[in-house]
């Protein structure tokens, strides 16, 4: 797919609101800029170990610092689904990024909860331990 391709996917899957499609083709080559436009003000979200973005500019700062530490990070979304009521997305990933001792994969999921077409609340469900060793390098 050529960047005019997908920044075209990507418009036309913005327009319909957050989706878990959206998800997985934003994940697939993150691209910052695009988030604010698909949240509220109000979102939150939880990540393993503990930290809670409250509002846009933190969660935004989340986002931020998880490619600054991995630059090279995408998600494959082999599968996601959004609940009956649109309210719920679900989704499985698996990350490909490069920490200090190379390429690495590893996997998770995401919850996200939606109001108004924009997702308002996010938890993502990973292994730390194993983030760490990876990405860090210092095994907790």
């Amino acid at each position: 797919m050529t960047a005019l391709d997908r920044a075209a996917r990507l418009e036309q899957l913005s327009a319909a609101g957050w989706t878990t499609d959206w998800f997985a083709e934003f994940w697939a080559k993150p691209d910052l800029t695009l988030v604010p436009s698909m949240m509220t003000d109000d979102v939150v979200g939880y990540w393993p170990g503990g930290r809670t973005a409250r509002g846009a500019k933190e969660y935004m700062r989340a986002l931020e610092d998880l490619l600054a530490l991995l630059p090279d990070l995408y998600l494959e979304v082999p599968d996601h689904t959004m609940s009956a009521d649109g309210q719920f997305g679900f989704a499985r990933w698996v990350m490909h990024a490069t920490g200090p001792s190379g390429p690495f994969t590893m996997n998770g999921m995401d919850r996200t909860r939606v109001r108004g077409g924009l997702f308002c609340e996010n938890y993502v469900f990973f292994d730390t331990a194993e983030f760490e060793s990876l990405a860090t390098g210092n095994p907790r």
